[in-house]
């Protein structure tokens, strides 16, 4: 594409032009993916046949994604065609008919909806998330999106009434309730992942998003340790309850001084220094280390634990990895070598 914006950007209908592609009216969308392509904002008419009139929050999303840019509606045979691209072209999809038509242009904006979520993965992501959390996840994602009014926040809540609902389980629920708060622990470790899929995915990235995302991640697995301590200690296992409560407290102390390197380097609040530590020098070792403590694999290897009856081993190694991680997070926070943290909801 040149390095001046299209004239114009055409749709086969109104229906497309307000069609959701991601969450975001592909209008928008594709007006962004102009302006952003021109490396400016430019004077862009949007056309249908015989014009077409905006949603209300397709002009508001217009307006967010293109900040002050200036475009317009238009009548398709009112502009130079020759100065001019598919919004289709520009959203990376071809319709299955060579022919453009209102039919084939939705299907290729749902076909532009499903890659765009499929790209919200993350480089960094372990492998359970990889090949098991993140498809069930962006499944979610894509039945959210379908809706104007969702946000990322509203999966941030979610995640965090999993979490709630699991405390509750582990706390209440007796043997029974121990079975469902593992599997609750695992759910929210999925779940976990859409708010960022849908911030990436419309643009909605924020420091606030990914401090409340942090913060939900720790009080829920504090919470999961908790709860499962508490658990077992009503069952009669009281040196299992101990050793899961040590892990709670080791883990709460690391958490906390973890937040501090988060607000001493003037970056986002998340709880991510000690991993970008590890891969800033990243080795077969390290790297496994980070694989192991990241919270894909734990919340898996715990859930399938407590459901095999392995509880009782389940918290004597959380403790015994508990107090090794925090032993590094000490070593790390005294010699002040932590990697400064990154931003992501």
């Amino acid at each position: 594409m040149s390095e001046k914006p299209p004239a114009s950007i055409l749709f086969a209908s109104e229906a497309g032009a307000n069609q959701l592609v991601a969450g975001v009216p592909a209008a928008a969308r594709a007006l962004l993916l102009a302006t952003e392509n021109a490396k400016k904002n430019g004077d862009i008419a949007i056309a249908v046949p015989g014009g077409w009139k905006p949603s209300e929050y397709c002009q508001m999303e217009a307006k967010r994604l293109a900040g002050d840019g200036e475009w317009k509606t238009a009548d398709t045979h009112e502009i130079n065609r020759d100065d001019a691209v598919w919004a289709i072209d520009l959203l990376g999809v071809k319709p299955d008919e060579n022919e453009q038509n209102r039919e084939a242009e939705i299907q290729a904006l749902k076909q532009a909806s499903k890659a765009i979520i499929a790209s919200t993965g993350k480089a960094a992501d372990g492998i359970v998330s990889r090949y098991i959390n993140r498809p069930i996840s962006q499944s979610i994602s894509r039945i959210m999106l379908r809706a104007s009014w969702t946000r990322p926040g509203h999966a941030t809540a979610l995640a965090a009434l999993i979490g709630l609902a699991m405390v509750i389980a582990l706390l209440f629920g007796g043997a029974t309730g121990l079975l469902i708060g593992a599997v609750l622990f695992q759910a929210a470790s999925i779940v976990d992942g859409v708010d960022g899929e849908m911030a990436r995915a419309t643009q909605r990235s924020s420091e606030r998003g990914a401090m409340l995302d942090s913060l939900t991640d720790a009080a829920t697995n504090l919470g999961f340790l908790a709860g499962v301590s508490f658990n077992v200690w009503q069952q009669g296992m009281e040196r299992a309850a101990a050793a899961g409560a040590v892990a709670c407290i080791v883990l709460g102390l690391g958490s906390a001084l973890l937040g501090i390197v988060a607000r001493r380097s003037g970056g986002p609040f998340t709880f991510d220094a000690l991993k970008h530590k590890m891969r800033a020098k990243p080795s077969r070792f390290k790297q496994a280390l980070v694989y192991i403590a990241m919270r894909d694999f734990y919340a898996l290897a715990a859930c399938i634990a407590i459901l095999v009856g392995a509880v009782v081993p389940l918290l004597y190694a959380f403790a015994i990895i508990a107090c090794g991680w925090f032993l590094v997070v000490c070593v790390t926070f005294a010699t002040n070598r932590f990697a400064p943290p990154s931003a992501e909801s």
